[in-house]
């Protein structure tokens, strides 16, 4: 018996669950991301910029650990390109050209020619987890 292939054949119910959670902790998470992008730099004066991306890059880190990592882990198991896997993967680059961007912003003192966008990031992990939960309850009752 493949231990492997078990786990990754798990049952829908599992498979709910687990959105369910990643849902869960990608809007806990997520939203004072968004709050940040939003009313962060009226905050902090001069240097709102450092402290909620800083901010920013830990939140939005968190969810791409909860929410994305499985789902491209789960891809490089299965060694095929599932839609989790590609959703993480965007929501990865996202949040990764971010986190240089503030990078560069603490080492140079000036704004990253690209702007930030874990926003994007908590978006796309939250979005697509609680479509994907919703979408297999309604299928899980029908």
């Amino acid at each position: 018996m493949n231990s492997i292939a078990d786990l990754l054949d798990r049952p829908l119910s599992e498979r709910l669950r687990e959105y369910k959670y990643r849902f869960a902790q990608s809007t806990v998470f997520g939203l004072p991301v968004l709050a940040l992008y939003w009313a962060g730099p009226s905050l902090g004066g001069p240097e709102a910029g450092r402290w909620t991306g800083l901010l920013q890059l830990l939140l939005a880190g968190w969810v791409m650990y909860v929410g994305a990592m499985g789902m491209l882990v789960e891809g490089m198991i299965r060694k095929k390109i599932t839609a989790d896997a590609a959703v993480a993967t965007i929501a990865l680059g996202t949040y990764a050209v971010s986190a240089g961007g503030v990078i560069y912003l603490f080492v140079t003192a000036r704004p990253a020619p690209i702007p930030g966008g874990f926003h994007w990031a908590v978006i796309i992990v939250a979005g697509w987890a609680g479509m994907q939960w919703l979408r297999g309850s309604r299928n899980a009752t029908c």
